[in-house]
């Protein structure tokens, strides 16, 4: 048992020294954010499924072959140019060491001619008017050989402007401005070693235009040589002497060279930015630092591929340049213009686009002389600028953010989708939003409450409805006039002795407008039938937006005659013109409303019937009484039109029963024929109520079902509706 416990100590304290020399183990270090987010997204990384293999569908028929346009593929070629020159003397009679020597000091030219034809053995006739006089010394110890004298001769010919021609044996000799040289080609080999005073090189260019090339040249071969050019098929035609046409064909190797094969070219694309805006702004570095017009470097904006190329002249390299087109195309999320959708809730989108591009359109050259300002005042800052600070924008009504003009949009609405396409930099979207969301709210709308009554005058109220007597008393105003009519029908409008009345009344049209603000219309009319026989045309209730027409037209189309065609030899009628006018009442009402509740109305009516034929061809006339005018009045006011009367003459038969209908004497004796007048008076009332389309309009739709109960009593009756929408007046 002791052994036991002593075993069991010697493993215990063995372990624990074990404990003690075994190293601790290390924390592993924190995971990063990095390494953390890439974990994250693996977990979240959706598994893809291979798509079902569809079956293969078959393939469409071929279309129909269509003559193909022929093919034009012409490279060109020049003319063909062969060197012609004039025939040399022939000279094999004569000897090749007959020494010559020549010492003249200002000798007429005719002289020496005459002395080199008689020693070349010609037959030469000599225009009187070759009178030049030439120096002429050969050397003692190179004494010129009768071989020599022929180009010699040709020589001073070509010096003094004289032509040389051949006729038969004979060459006649005569001055000239301007004639051909000796020898004409194409080959600068051959020219060159003409023995010729002047040749014509034919050259054709390859990379320069004959204009170009005339320019250069030109003033190094004058006053002897001179250029000539075919702009056509770019050829110059080089008239000069051997000798200078050598050394005109070096430089001609030099001007016309290959562009591509010498100058630099490198094409820049663009990622970020548009090909134009980098080319303006690059051009505007590389000529502060070249400061050469025009600048050494040439570029180009491709607009199409949205790249830009860069011309230099050879070795010039394009390191700089490059290091600054990547400097401009870097990208910006606020100056890189983008597309955004804005999708229209309340308006038309056609409408809001063009109200907002005509807002923000701005003038180029306006564009470029703000610009040019700016940067002005940032580069030479003033004392005085520093001074005039804008005084702090008073802040806008309703507390809407003010908007800048200086935006650079562009706006085409979708009418399918009713969405507004904008291309913009997100921060002139930002600011071009808080403009659209002023614009794009839900719209008030106005239930136009319509009453066209018309009211049979009697003896006492033959001159119209006296409405200021009916309404003496009551709380409302009037407004009359009665005044010759005018063309213009400009609406003058006059307060009453309460604040909140205003009447409008037609100038220059005789009728009656009254503005009833009170609850005692019901009343007035109730009167007013009391009197008079009131019949009820057309009660209509029309639901319109804010700012849009209501029309309401009650009649028909009725057909007229027009015009009559007759025939120019004896009168007689060919054809009748026949067309149709619409005729009955018309209504139209257009409201305005403003932020405090006041309605602005715009009202016009009309009413038009056939009349009777005035011209001799019987044509139909029509009776038109026409209204328009504007008022103001507040939510839920009365509006009445009226004083248009009409008088109708009729024919009113009176008799005995059967015996009037007797012929010829039943009329003369058993019955009588009195000649009668009707007078009414069309009463146009209207009653204008704003609804809210975002509020509680159930009041409005029991009202309305409420009236809807009564139209068939309201027609049966013959009574008027007003007041409060939906009550009867009693008789």
């Amino acid at each position: 048992m002791f052994l036991l416990k002593q075993i069991i100590v010697v493993l215990l304290g063995s372990s624990m020294l074990v404990a003690c020399n075994t190293p601790p183990k290390r924390k592993k270090p924190p995971i990063s954010a990095q390494q953390l987010a890439k974990r994250e997204l693996q977990k979240l990384r959706p598994t893809v499924k291979q798509a079902p293999v569809e079956p293969a569908i078959a393939a469409p028929p071929p279309p129909a072959q269509v003559n193909p346009l022929k093919k034009v593929n012409k490279t060109g070629r020049l003319p063909t140019v062969t060197t012609v020159t004039d025939r040399a003397l022939d000279m094999g009679h004569l000897s090749n060491n007959d020494p010559i020597e020549l010492d003249f000091e200002q000798v007429p030219l005719r002289q020496i001619i005459d002395i080199i034809a008689d020693a070349l053995n010609l037959s030469v006739v000599i225009d009187p008017t070759i009178n030049s006089k030439v120096t002429i010394r050969t050397a003692s110890d190179k004494p010129l050989t009768k071989k020599d004298l022929w180009p010699l001769l040709q020589m001073l010919l070509n010096d003094a402007g004289v032509s040389m021609e051949k006729r038969r044996g004979v060459y006649y000799l005569k001055k000239v401005d301007r004639k051909l040289p000796g020898t004409i080609g194409i080959t600068p080999q051959t020219l060159t070693s003409s023995t010729s005073p002047e040749v014509l090189q034919i050259t054709p260019l390859r990379y320069i235009t004959a204009q170009a090339a005339q320019t250069v040249i030109n003033p190094l071969i004058q006053p002897k040589g001179r250029i000539i050019t075919l702009p056509t098929l770019n050829i110059i035609g080089i008239i000069t002497t051997p000798q200078y046409l050598k050394r005109v064909n070096k430089l001609l190797h030099i001007i016309d060279a290959d562009p591509f094969l010498h100058r630099g070219m490198r094409l820049f694309r663009l990622i970020n930015s548009k090909a134009t805006e980098v080319q303006a702004e690059l051009d505007k570095i590389l000529k502060a630092i070249y400061n050469k017009t025009p600048p050494t470097y040439q570029v180009i904006a491709l607009e199409r591929i949205n790249a830009i190329l860069v011309v230099t002249p050879p070795n010039s390299g394009f390191n700089e340049v490059a290091t600054w087109v990547e400097i401009l195309d870097e990208r910006s999320d606020e100056s890189g213009e983008q597309v955004f959708i804005y999708k229209v809730k309340n308006l038309e989108a056609s409408k809001l686009a063009s109200t907002l591009s005509s807002v923000f359109k701005l003038d180029k050259a306006a564009e470029e002389k703000q610009k040019r300002q700016k940067t002005q005042q940032k580069a030479f800052p003033t004392a005085k600028n520093k001074k005039d600070k804008k005084p702090p924008s008073s802040p806008t009504p309703n507390g809407s953010k003010t908007v800048s003009a200086d935006l650079k949009v562009t706006i085409v609405a979708d009418e399918s989708t009713n969405s507004l396409l904008v291309r913009a930099s997100a921060r002139d979207y930002r600011q071009l939003l808080e403009t659209i969301y002023t614009l794009d709210q839900v719209p008030k709308e106005v239930m136009i409450n319509v009453v066209l009554a018309e009211v049979k005058l009697t003896e006492a109220s033959q001159f119209g409805i006296d409405w200021q007597a009916l309404l003496r008393g009551t709380h409302g105003s009037i407004g009359s006039n009665f005044s010759v009519p005018d063309a213009n029908f400009a609406a003058s409008s006059t307060s009453s002795s309460d604040t909140n009345n205003n009447t409008a009344s037609l100038a220059g049209f005789t009728g009656l407008t009254l503005n009833y603000l009170s609850g005692g219309l019901n009343a007035v009319l109730n009167m007013v039938a009391s009197n008079n026989e009131v019949s009820i045309l057309s009660r209509p209730s029309l639901l319109v937006r804010n700012n849009e027409e209501a029309s309401i037209n009650i009649g028909s189309s009725e057909p007229f005659l027009s015009g009559v065609n007759t025939s120019s030899t004896n009168n007689q009628i060919l054809s009748n013109d026949v067309q149709y006018k619409d005729t009955g009442i018309t209504v139209k009402v257009t409201p305005r409303i403003n932020d405090d509740g006041i309605i602005n109305l715009k009202i016009f009516q009309e009413l038009s019937q056939l009349g009777e034929p005035k011209t001799t061809q019987q044509l139909q006339s029509f009776i038109t009484r026409k209204i328009e005018t504007s008022v103001v009045v507040r939510d839920g006011s009365t509006i009445i039109i009226g004083g248009l009367i009409e008088t109708i003459e009729r024919d009113d038969q009176q008799g005995i029963p059967l015996l009037k209908d007797i012929p010829f004497i039943g009329r003369m004796l058993f019955s009588s024929t009195d000649k009668k007048r009707d007078r009414t008076e069309l009463a146009l009332i209207i009653v204008p109520q704003i609804v809210n389309p975002e509020a509680d309009n159930r009041p409005l739709v029991i009202q309305f079902k409420k009236r809807l109960k009564l139209v068939t009593q309201l027609l049966n009756e013959q009574q008027v509706l007003v007041g409060e929408w939906g009550e009867l007046p009693s008789h």
